[in-house]
């Protein structure tokens, strides 16, 4: 119904819609949108069901969507393909550094766990990274010997750091996929010293499930333009341009039950059209830059992106984790967690290399903590902007 009144409304005739760039002609999808909307957006075909689920993406705020029934079975053949392309054969051992999901029953849990131990999966949570457990983890990966790591790449670093710190020994995978957040170059380059395994960056989502994919050429990632047309929407509105950075607008091709047409996902993302050297000819992101809201803002118009603070806090010896938070324009709270080597001086340093790049008009409130609170999924954020 939501759709027959907006293509009325709009003039849109949907025998005219014969080509992707025609989609053009329909108003984006978000996520305010569903929320006003809910059982308007679903199919009143009587054969078709859905399954109820959620997310509260990094902002917090839950989204409430249904999914095609139908599509169960696509989502896990394209996950399948990827892996394949990786190495990965159905089967193989697969351990995941995860956030647990809590609004599912104890019943589909017991499912769940069942299902998975039979399939060769394991689970540990990210939720849970103190000494002891990761001490627990690090066991448990050598005697399961994964051929496949997926994990928060936030989560798996910290866990290779301090396996890496206490001389721990490893079991080497076959290869790493990191998911759910942005993979960050240091990151990759940490996990792959201590796993002594290649890391691969993947883009999805809870509305989508696993929308693009990098291949072992690692020249950008693939998108599954078979299961999902991908656009990159500069901010003017326009289609961002060759290396020019944009947000993402995903509209499912499997999904009947509830149909996601040009759907702002709120994420951020660079195109290219380059081919990819292994031969495949599905289009291709150069990278995925993250979320809308991890762009930090200065009084002077100025957008600063997450890869330049996670360089900073390296580049600065002692900072065990951090977080940026914006609240107004021009301001923002650093709050740093010291590791052995933190000295009160650093903070001198971390100014000058900010006022270099973003200009006198970021004011910077740093702030010296014990820990930095998850997400309700088990992420750590770096960047968070409220603005």
């Amino acid at each position: 119904p939501y759709y027959r009144d907006l293509f009325r409304e709009k003039g849109i005739r949907v025998d005219e819609l014969v080509s992707p760039g025609d989609l053009g002609a329909i108003p984006f999808l978000t996520k305010k949108i569903i929320g006003e909307n809910k059982e308007r957006l679903f199919t009143g075909d009587p054969f078709r069901k859905g399954y109820a689920s959620s997310t509260g993406g990094s902002t917090g705020d839950t989204l409430y969507f249904h999914c095609d029934n139908a599509a169960v079975s696509i989502r896990r053949a394209n996950t399948a393909r990827q892996l394949r392309n990786l190495g990965i054969e159905i089967g193989d051992r697969q351990l995941k550094l995860w956030g647990f999901s809590f609004d599912k029953s104890f019943g589909k849990r017991f499912a769940n766990g069942t299902k998975n131990y039979f399939n060769n999966v394991r689970f540990i949570s990210s939720f849970d990274m103190s000494d002891h457990a990761m001490r627990k983890y690090a066991s448990m990966e050598r005697s399961f010997k994964p051929q496949l790591i997926v994990a928060y790449p936030s989560a798996l670093m910290y866990f290779a750091e301090f396996c890496g710190k206490e001389s721990i020994d490893l079991y080497k995978p076959k290869a790493i996929v990191s998911s759910g957040e942005k993979l960050y170059p240091h990151q990759r380059e940490v996990i792959e010293e201590i796993f002594s395994a290649p890391v691969y960056d993947r883009y999805g989502s809870r509305e989508f499930a696993d929308v693009a994919c990098e291949c072992p050429k690692r020249e950008g990632l693939h998108i599954m333009n078979d299961l999902y047309y991908v656009e990159v929407i500069h901010e003017s509105g326009r289609p961002a341009e060759e290396g020019e950075m944009g947000e993402l607008v995903v509209t499912d091709l499997s999904n009947y039950y509830m149909p996601f047409i040009r759907y702002r996902t709120g994420d951020l993302a660079v195109p290219t059209s380059r081919v990819c050297s292994c031969g495949r000819s599905m289009p291709m992101l150069e990278r995925i830059e993250g979320r809308a809201f991890d762009i930090i803002r200065t009084r002077d118009g100025k957008s600063v992106g997450g890869f330049f603070w996670t360089h900073i806090s390296r580049a600065v010896p002692g900072i065990r984790s951090f977080q940026i938070e914006q609240n107004e324009i021009g301001k923002v709270v650093f709050r740093i967690v010291p590791g052995p080597d933190w000295k009160e001086e650093n903070t001198k340093a971390l100014e000058e290399m900010i006022r270099e790049n973003c200009g006198e008009s970021l004011a910077v409130d740093f702030q010296i903590v014990d820990r930095i609170p998850l997400t309700p999924s088990g992420k750590s954020k770096f960047i968070i902007s409220n603005l």
